[in-house]
């Protein structure tokens, strides 16, 4: 089942897979209310969602046209969506929710281009769009969604499907568990039972959780600074936590943690121009760009990269990448897989000229290097897996670190092998063994001074390869089933789960 699950999530992006859980949400809102729900009626939340989608749309165009800059449209679907699920429905006897919800979907869209410091998003598009709705036309969002219980299987199976692909079940943890312990020492003893029962039956807990605490460009980025930015949104989005009169609204809740996010987190959005393009392997490439400034990261963390297309599929055109350059480089560097069934992204990388400029943002990612030099690493990649090691074993040789490091680096073929160089370089200058893995097809290649092994890596042969395998930190990286498949064999040579790092991807 989970095999099923985890094929099924590989093959959408984390936009698109939002977009079906908002838009089954709604839906389920719809069926709800023609079942005789008053509070929602189907035509004022149909209206609700066309006002929202157009009002958003228009302005997210207006922005883009005028500042020249590349959008996600899934995003703005997005936003448009939750709105939708938590505004106060459409009623045409009321005509402030008409406007509630234009005002909330314009300043939702014009934040993301204007409320920004140091080229970096400050607050939650949706919070900061239903603050303005709810302070500017006294009309604040009432978070239907969350108060309807007969959508909170939805909420709830859905939000963990979204947190599952995202990998944000601990942030997610840290904040219902926050929210759960504020509202039990701020309600007296007696009355506990009737307030945990409304908190998680009739609040917004679970849906802001899944669907707004995982927005990537103002959460926080690092481990730590995530769970205390879900910590602070949990207490403060709390039914009792107040200041003098002011009672904190989810939506406040979310602000307040955003200027936490932005502290904590690297800034900016960064405009690249494309300098090169490299074939390092078969139906790989590295793309190698200029920075408009500098980036900060560690070695193995990733950008968002957002390409300008004049048509998309429903994949979309925002992709995470790893940094294959070193942190210290002066270049931005970055391998991508093909095949021919590639997405309109990958078509149009593709299709860059020098010159030719794409966008990165978020920073983010832990699958780096332990502070700690001393602790010995096993390094796994399958194919374009490669990519974070190639940083961080770049950086090394910067700074001509040395550390005890054995890399196995698994290949259908051995022309798939890539940045072969860089490792020879790493094996000459750092010691480091090296393992190729090569399922396939050996070729004609020469294979000096690294341990060859010919056929699937198993438990046996990664012995063989890795004899003292349960000392070391393991980290893994490559496609979704090729990591998933090495963390159950790691497992079953008694690695324990807390010494492996996965880093798994779509290949979208």
């Amino acid at each position: 089942m989970m095999k099923l699950i985890r094929r099924s999530l590989n093959g959408v992006t984390m936009y698109r897979l939002m977009v079906y859980y908002l838009g089954i949400l709604f839906l389920g809102g719809i069926a709800v209310g023609m079942m005789g729900a008053a509070f929602l009626d189907p035509v004022g939340l149909v209206v609700s969602l066309v006002l929202s989608v157009a009002s958003a749309w228009v302005t997210n165009r207006l922005f883009s046209f005028f500042l020249k800059l590349p959008t996600n449209a899934e995003s703005v679907y997005i936003t448009a969506l939750i709105l939708a699920l938590i505004m106060p429905p459409a009623d045409f006897a009321d005509p402030m929710t008409l406007a509630a919800i234009v005002l909330a979907s314009v300043v939702a869209i014009a934040s993301k281009f204007i409320l920004t410091i140091g080229h970096k998003h400050i607050f939650n598009p949706v919070a900061i769009g239903a603050v303005a709705a709810g302070i500017g036309l006294n009309t604040p969002a009432l978070w239907w969604v969350g108060g309807t219980p007969q959508l909170l299987p939805l909420v709830i199976l859905g939000g963990l499907l979204v947190v599952y692909k995202i990998e944000r079940i601990g942030m997610i943890a840290v904040y219902i568990l926050s929210n759960l312990a504020a509202v039990l020492v701020t309600t007296p003893p007696g009355m506990m039972g009737m307030a945990l029962q409304q908190t998680l039956l009739y609040s917004p807990l679970f849906f802001a959780g899944f669907a707004m605490l995982t927005e990537p460009l103002t959460a926080a980025h690092g481990r730590w600074s995530r769970h205390v930015y879900a910590a602070i949104v949990g207490v403060l989005s709390s039914s009792n936590i107040h200041i003098g009169t002011m009672y904190f609204s989810p939506e406040m809740a979310f602000l307040v943690a955003n200027i936490y996010a932005w502290a904590a987190s690297p800034k900016g959005r960064f405009k690249m121009k494309l300098i090169g393009v490299e074939e390092i392997a078969a139906n790989c490439y590295e793309f190698v760009f200029q920075s408009d400034r500098a980036l900060k990261f560690r070695a193995g963390q990733y950008l968002d990269w957002t390409l300008g297309l004049s048509g998309s599929d429903k994949r979309g055109n925002r992709r995470p990448f790893t940094i294959a350059s070193a942190p210290g480089a002066s270049a931005v560097r970055v391998g991508v897989k093909f095949n021919p069934q590639g997405s309109a992204f990958k078509r149009g990388l593709l299709r860059m000229q020098e010159g030719d400029t794409i966008y990165g943002s978020q920073i983010a990612g832990t699958f780096v290097l332990p502070r700690q030099r001393e602790k010995k690493l096993l390094f796994i990649a399958g194919g374009i897996g490669i990519t974070p090691f190639r940083s961080m074993i770049a950086d090394l040789l910067e700074r001509g670190e040395k550390r005890d490091i054995v890399l196995v680096y698994a290949n259908r073929s051995a022309d798939e092998i890539a940045y072969r160089e860089l490792l020879t370089r790493a094996r000459n200058e750092l010691g480091m063994k090296v393992v190729y893995a090569v399922s396939g097809e050996l070729g004609s290649a020469i294979y000096d001074d690294v341990t060859l092994v010919q056929g699937r890596m198993d438990e046996t042969n990664l012995r063989e390869c890795v004899p003292d395998l349960d000392e070391r930190r393991v980290y893994v990286s490559g496609a979704s089933t090729m990591v998933s498949g090495f963390l159950k064999m790691l497992r079953k040579c008694g690695v324990r789960r807390r010494w492996i790092h996965t880093d798994a991807c779509a290949g979208l």
